[in-house]
Protein backbone atom coordinates (compact mmCIF):
# COMPACT_ATOMS: atom_id res chain seq x y z
CA UNK A 1 0.00 0.00 0.00
CA UNK A 2 1.01 3.17 -1.18
CA UNK A 3 -0.04 6.74 -0.46
CA UNK A 4 0.64 10.49 -0.42
CA UNK A 5 1.10 11.46 3.02
CA UNK A 6 -0.25 14.85 4.18
CA UNK A 7 0.46 14.85 8.07
CA UNK A 8 -1.59 18.00 8.17
CA UNK A 9 0.72 22.17 9.76
CA UNK A 10 -0.41 21.27 13.74
CA UNK A 11 1.51 17.79 13.62
CA UNK A 12 4.37 19.27 11.54
CA UNK A 13 4.80 22.36 14.16
CA UNK A 14 3.95 21.16 17.45
CA UNK A 15 3.48 17.04 17.75
CA UNK A 16 6.15 15.96 15.52
CA UNK A 17 5.95 12.50 17.31
CA UNK A 18 2.29 11.53 15.60
CA UNK A 19 4.60 12.04 12.03
CA UNK A 20 7.59 9.89 13.75
CA UNK A 21 5.67 7.16 15.44
CA UNK A 22 2.88 7.14 11.84
CA UNK A 23 6.34 6.26 9.86
CA UNK A 24 7.68 3.64 12.08
CA UNK A 25 4.56 1.97 12.73
CA UNK A 26 2.94 2.19 8.90
CA UNK A 27 6.07 1.38 7.67
CA UNK A 28 6.56 -1.94 9.63
CA UNK A 29 2.72 -2.93 8.76
CA UNK A 30 3.31 -2.75 4.67
CA UNK A 31 2.03 0.92 4.34
CA UNK A 32 4.15 2.78 2.74
CA UNK A 33 4.28 7.00 2.61
CA UNK A 34 5.35 9.50 0.32
CA UNK A 35 6.11 12.85 0.52
CA UNK A 36 4.21 15.43 -1.07
CA UNK A 37 6.51 18.34 -2.09
CA UNK A 38 5.14 21.66 -2.38
CA UNK A 39 2.40 20.61 -0.39
CA UNK A 40 0.38 23.21 1.95
CA UNK A 41 -1.92 24.40 4.74
CA UNK A 42 -5.20 22.95 3.59
CA UNK A 43 -6.54 26.02 4.98
CA UNK A 44 -9.74 24.92 6.65
CA UNK A 45 -9.31 26.83 10.41
CA UNK A 46 -7.91 29.98 8.54
CA UNK A 47 -10.11 30.61 5.24
CA UNK A 48 -13.26 27.63 5.44
CA UNK A 49 -15.45 30.45 6.77
CA UNK A 50 -13.57 34.18 5.83
CA UNK A 51 -12.85 33.55 2.70
CA UNK A 52 -14.15 29.96 1.11
CA UNK A 53 -12.82 30.36 -2.17
CA UNK A 54 -9.23 30.50 -0.97
CA UNK A 55 -10.38 27.52 0.98
CA UNK A 56 -11.82 25.34 -1.65
CA UNK A 57 -8.30 26.25 -3.71
CA UNK A 58 -5.81 25.40 -1.06
CA UNK A 59 -7.58 22.28 -0.31
CA UNK A 60 -7.62 21.34 -3.97
CA UNK A 61 -4.36 21.93 -4.83
CA UNK A 62 -3.29 19.68 -2.22
CA UNK A 63 -5.06 16.86 -3.90
CA UNK A 64 -4.18 18.39 -7.19
CA UNK A 65 -0.25 17.46 -6.13
CA UNK A 66 -1.81 14.37 -5.26
CA UNK A 67 -3.05 13.38 -8.38
CA UNK A 68 -0.05 14.53 -9.88
CA UNK A 69 1.97 12.00 -7.67
CA UNK A 70 -0.94 9.24 -8.77
CA UNK A 71 -1.49 8.34 -5.45
CA UNK A 72 -4.70 8.30 -2.73
CA UNK A 73 -3.46 10.86 0.60
CA UNK A 74 -3.65 9.69 3.56
CA UNK A 75 -3.80 11.86 6.32
CA UNK A 76 -3.63 11.99 9.99
CA UNK A 77 -5.13 15.21 11.25
CA UNK A 78 -9.11 14.91 11.83
CA UNK A 79 -9.41 18.72 10.79
CA UNK A 80 -7.75 18.14 7.37
CA UNK A 81 -9.41 14.91 6.16
CA UNK A 82 -12.71 16.57 6.81
CA UNK A 83 -11.44 19.55 4.51
CA UNK A 84 -10.60 17.17 2.02
CA UNK A 85 -14.07 15.55 1.88
CA UNK A 86 -16.36 18.87 1.86
CA UNK A 87 -14.20 20.56 -0.91
CA UNK A 88 -14.40 17.19 -3.00
CA UNK A 89 -17.95 16.86 -2.15
CA UNK A 90 -18.23 21.13 -2.85
CA UNK A 91 -16.06 21.05 -6.34
CA UNK A 92 -17.71 17.69 -7.46
CA UNK A 93 -21.62 19.37 -7.46
CA UNK A 94 -19.62 23.26 -7.75
CA UNK A 95 -18.67 23.53 -11.89
CA UNK A 96 -18.20 27.05 -11.47
CA UNK A 97 -15.67 26.81 -8.19
CA UNK A 98 -13.97 23.65 -10.05
CA UNK A 99 -13.34 25.67 -13.03
CA UNK A 100 -12.06 29.04 -10.92
CA UNK A 101 -9.74 26.42 -8.78
CA UNK A 102 -7.91 24.98 -12.00
CA UNK A 103 -7.49 28.46 -13.72
CA UNK A 104 -5.87 29.04 -10.98
CA UNK A 105 -3.57 25.76 -10.87
CA UNK A 106 -2.70 25.82 -14.23
CA UNK A 107 0.13 28.99 -13.05
CA UNK A 108 1.73 25.75 -11.59
CA UNK A 109 0.82 23.21 -14.36
CA UNK A 110 -1.44 21.78 -11.94
CA UNK A 111 -5.38 20.16 -12.44
CA UNK A 112 -8.07 19.04 -10.37
CA UNK A 113 -9.67 16.09 -11.16
CA UNK A 114 -10.99 14.40 -8.32
CA UNK A 115 -10.05 10.72 -9.49
CA UNK A 116 -7.76 9.85 -5.95
CA UNK A 117 -9.99 9.49 -2.89
CA UNK A 118 -8.54 10.95 0.50
CA UNK A 119 -8.01 8.59 3.99
CA UNK A 120 -7.58 9.11 7.30
CA UNK A 121 -4.74 6.85 8.88
CA UNK A 122 -8.09 5.14 11.33
CA UNK A 123 -9.71 3.89 8.09
CA UNK A 124 -6.18 2.74 6.77
CA UNK A 125 -5.06 0.88 9.76
CA UNK A 126 -8.99 -0.52 10.53
CA UNK A 127 -9.76 -1.64 7.17
CA UNK A 128 -7.12 -1.83 4.96
CA UNK A 129 -4.07 -3.18 7.15
CA UNK A 130 -6.97 -5.17 9.23
CA UNK A 131 -7.10 -5.31 12.98
CA UNK A 132 -5.89 -9.07 12.46
CA UNK A 133 -2.88 -8.01 10.98
CA UNK A 134 -1.94 -5.38 13.65
CA UNK A 135 -2.95 -7.75 16.67
CA UNK A 136 -0.25 -10.13 14.92
CA UNK A 137 2.36 -7.66 14.96
CA UNK A 138 2.35 -6.53 18.58
CA UNK A 139 5.54 -8.13 20.74
CA UNK A 140 4.85 -6.69 23.78
CA UNK A 141 0.99 -6.70 24.44
CA UNK A 142 -0.55 -3.98 26.26
CA UNK A 143 -2.62 -6.05 28.58
CA UNK A 144 -2.66 -4.13 31.86
CA UNK A 145 -3.79 -0.62 30.39
CA UNK A 146 -7.35 0.89 30.57
CA UNK A 147 -7.70 3.46 27.92
CA UNK A 148 -10.73 5.76 26.88
CA UNK A 149 -11.19 6.96 23.25
CA UNK A 150 -11.18 10.73 21.41
CA UNK A 151 -12.10 9.64 17.93
CA UNK A 152 -12.88 13.33 17.10
CA UNK A 153 -15.27 14.77 15.95
CA UNK A 154 -14.09 15.81 11.84
CA UNK A 155 -13.73 11.69 11.55
CA UNK A 156 -17.09 11.22 11.67
CA UNK A 157 -19.48 14.40 11.06
CA UNK A 158 -21.25 16.24 9.80
CA UNK A 159 -23.74 13.56 8.90
CA UNK A 160 -23.70 14.48 5.35
CA UNK A 161 -20.73 13.26 4.15
CA UNK A 162 -22.01 9.56 5.09
CA UNK A 163 -18.81 8.90 7.07
CA UNK A 164 -18.49 5.19 8.09
CA UNK A 165 -18.72 4.65 11.84
CA UNK A 166 -20.64 7.42 12.45
CA UNK A 167 -23.36 7.13 15.20
CA UNK A 168 -21.14 4.79 17.27
CA UNK A 169 -16.94 4.89 16.41
CA UNK A 170 -15.02 1.68 17.56
CA UNK A 171 -12.64 1.67 14.52
CA UNK A 172 -10.26 3.27 17.45
CA UNK A 173 -11.40 1.72 20.25
CA UNK A 174 -10.97 -1.88 18.28
CA UNK A 175 -7.54 -1.04 17.46
CA UNK A 176 -6.43 -0.59 20.65
CA UNK A 177 -7.87 -3.24 21.82
CA UNK A 178 -5.67 -5.35 19.06
CA UNK A 179 -2.85 -4.40 21.27
CA UNK A 180 -3.96 -6.11 23.98
CA UNK A 181 -5.40 -3.32 26.11
CA UNK A 182 -9.13 -2.23 27.21
CA UNK A 183 -11.21 0.52 26.26
CA UNK A 184 -13.53 2.09 28.51
CA UNK A 185 -16.93 3.61 27.30
CA UNK A 186 -17.93 6.79 28.86
CA UNK A 187 -21.04 9.11 28.43
CA UNK A 188 -19.39 12.49 26.48
CA UNK A 189 -17.17 10.33 24.07
CA UNK A 190 -18.72 11.78 21.19
CA UNK A 191 -18.58 15.36 22.65
CA UNK A 192 -16.45 17.96 20.83
CA UNK A 193 -13.13 18.76 23.06
CA UNK A 194 -14.24 22.20 22.14
CA UNK A 195 -10.80 22.85 19.78
CA UNK A 196 -12.83 24.41 16.78
CA UNK A 197 -14.16 27.09 18.96
CA UNK A 198 -10.60 28.27 19.56
CA UNK A 199 -10.83 31.35 17.81
CA UNK A 200 -14.48 32.81 18.40
CA UNK A 201 -14.99 31.35 21.59
CA UNK A 202 -11.68 31.43 23.89
CA UNK A 203 -13.89 30.82 26.90
CA UNK A 204 -15.92 27.63 26.20
CA UNK A 205 -13.47 25.35 25.03
CA UNK A 206 -11.67 24.95 27.89
CA UNK A 207 -15.20 24.48 29.53
CA UNK A 208 -16.26 21.68 26.83
CA UNK A 209 -12.44 19.75 27.46
CA UNK A 210 -12.95 20.26 30.98
CA UNK A 211 -16.38 18.12 30.93
CA UNK A 212 -14.87 15.35 29.17
CA UNK A 213 -11.67 15.46 31.52
CA UNK A 214 -13.99 15.22 34.51
CA UNK A 215 -15.74 12.14 33.26
CA UNK A 216 -12.82 10.77 32.13
CA UNK A 217 -11.21 11.03 35.54
CA UNK A 218 -13.60 8.83 37.50
CA UNK A 219 -12.92 6.41 35.58
CA UNK A 220 -9.01 5.24 36.80
CA UNK A 221 -7.64 5.10 33.13
CA UNK A 222 -4.32 5.26 31.75
CA UNK A 223 -4.58 7.25 29.18
CA UNK A 224 -6.86 9.27 26.63
CA UNK A 225 -5.69 8.00 23.45
CA UNK A 226 -7.01 9.83 19.98
CA UNK A 227 -5.61 10.17 15.81
CA UNK A 228 -6.76 13.69 15.97
CA UNK A 229 -3.90 16.68 16.82
CA UNK A 230 -5.75 19.21 17.73
CA UNK A 231 -7.76 17.17 19.87
CA UNK A 232 -4.86 16.34 21.39
CA UNK A 233 -3.70 19.86 21.88
CA UNK A 234 -7.28 20.85 23.92
CA UNK A 235 -7.25 18.02 26.05
CA UNK A 236 -3.25 18.37 27.10
CA UNK A 237 -3.81 22.40 27.49
CA UNK A 238 -6.53 21.96 29.63
CA UNK A 239 -5.41 20.03 32.49
CA UNK A 240 -2.22 21.82 32.09
CA UNK A 241 -3.86 25.21 32.28
CA UNK A 242 -6.60 23.86 34.74
CA UNK A 243 -7.69 26.28 37.59
CA UNK A 244 -9.20 24.22 39.70
CA UNK A 245 -7.54 20.90 40.51
CA UNK A 246 -9.89 19.96 42.55
CA UNK A 247 -12.49 19.30 39.86
CA UNK A 248 -9.89 16.44 38.30
CA UNK A 249 -6.61 15.83 38.97
CA UNK A 250 -4.45 18.25 36.78
CA UNK A 251 -1.87 16.98 34.57
CA UNK A 252 -1.99 13.36 35.59
CA UNK A 253 -4.48 11.84 32.63
CA UNK A 254 -1.40 11.12 28.99
CA UNK A 255 -2.98 12.00 26.02
CA UNK A 256 -1.57 9.67 23.56
CA UNK A 257 -1.42 9.50 19.69
CA UNK A 258 -2.64 6.08 18.76
CA UNK A 259 0.59 4.85 16.59
CA UNK A 260 2.62 6.37 19.61
CA UNK A 261 1.31 3.22 21.47
CA UNK A 262 0.82 0.97 18.28
CA UNK A 263 4.52 1.73 18.24
CA UNK A 264 4.69 1.02 21.83
CA UNK A 265 3.31 -2.74 21.16
CA UNK A 266 5.24 -3.33 18.70
CA UNK A 267 8.29 -3.49 20.38
CA UNK A 268 9.38 -0.07 18.99
CA UNK A 269 11.86 2.21 21.42
CA UNK A 270 9.97 5.27 22.74
CA UNK A 271 12.33 7.53 21.84
CA UNK A 272 11.83 6.65 18.26
CA UNK A 273 8.17 7.62 18.54
CA UNK A 274 8.07 11.27 19.94
CA UNK A 275 9.51 13.64 22.72
CA UNK A 276 5.96 14.13 23.61
CA UNK A 277 5.51 10.59 24.42
CA UNK A 278 5.18 9.42 28.24
CA UNK A 279 2.95 6.65 29.25
CA UNK A 280 4.20 4.78 32.76
CA UNK A 281 5.47 1.07 31.80
CA UNK A 282 3.33 -1.48 33.92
Amino acid sequence: MEYAFYPGCLAQTEQYGCILSAGETLRRLGVELKNMDGSSCCGFQSYRLSAPIMWNFLTARNMALAERMGLDILTICNDCYLSFQLVKRQLYSDHLSRRYVNESLELEGLSYHNDKKVHHIIEVLHDEVGVDKISDSVTKPLEKYRFVTQPGCHLYRPKKLEMPDTDDPQKLDNLIEALGADTIDYPEKLHCCGASMYSPDDISVPASAERKLKSISALGIDGIVTTCPHCYNTLEATQRENKNPSDYKASTIPVIHFTQLLGLAMGIKPERLGPSFKLPLK
